[in-house]
Parts: structure tokens; sequence; C-alpha cells
């Protein structure tokens, strides 16, 4: 694939940038649900440009940038997490709840 197609992709990735700013800002207007969405597309972006092996600077400098918002909303995410204002998920996990069956 040529570079200016990565190069491309990766100015999409960029929005990440403002996805970090708006995970951030959404947990300040009490919307808890949403870094949660933003913190999955990021996932799933960062796991697709992990599989490239970029050696080209301005696409390593990129790729480096999306790195760092990534840690940055998933530390969004685990403040939620610790603080308990991560909203439960509607999908529960069946293992789980046999186990705390036993315990009642």
């Amino acid at each position: 694939m040529p570079v200016p197609y990565f190069c491309t992709v990766l100015y999409y990735g960029m929005a990440v940038l403002l996805q970090s700013r708006f995970a951030v800002n959404s947990v300040t207007c009490g919307d808890y649900s949403r870094p949660l969405q933003i913190s999955r597309f990021v996932a799933e972006l960062n796991a697709g440009f992990r599989l490239l092996n970029l050696k080209n600077d301005s696409l390593r400098k990129r790729f480096d940038a999306l790195k760092y918002d990534v840690k940055k909303i998933e530390e969004v995410v685990y403040d939620l997490t610790i603080r308990g204002l991560k909203p439960v998920t509607s999908i529960s996990n069946p293992a789980c709840e046999g186990d705390m069956s036993d315990k009642a």
C-alpha cells in the first residue's frame, strides 16, 4: 500500500485526539457511558495500526500520538471504574451470576 494511503488513515486516527478530549469532557458533564464507547472504538483502531510495521518517520510519529491518546482514554475509563461510576452493562456473565446466587 502506498504511504499516502496510510497518512490519510492516520489523519483519521488523529481524530482520536479529539476523542480523548471528548472522553474527559463527557465525564465532566456527567455522561459516564460515553468514555466506554470511545475506548472500544479507539482500542479497535489502535489494534489495526499495531498490525502494521511503521518505519516511516511521519507515520510513526502519528502512530505514537495515537498510542498516547489511547492511554489517556484508558486512564479515564480506569478512573470511572475505581470510583464506581462505570455504568453497568446489560450483557452479563452467566458464570458470575451463578457464583453470586450461591453466596446469597
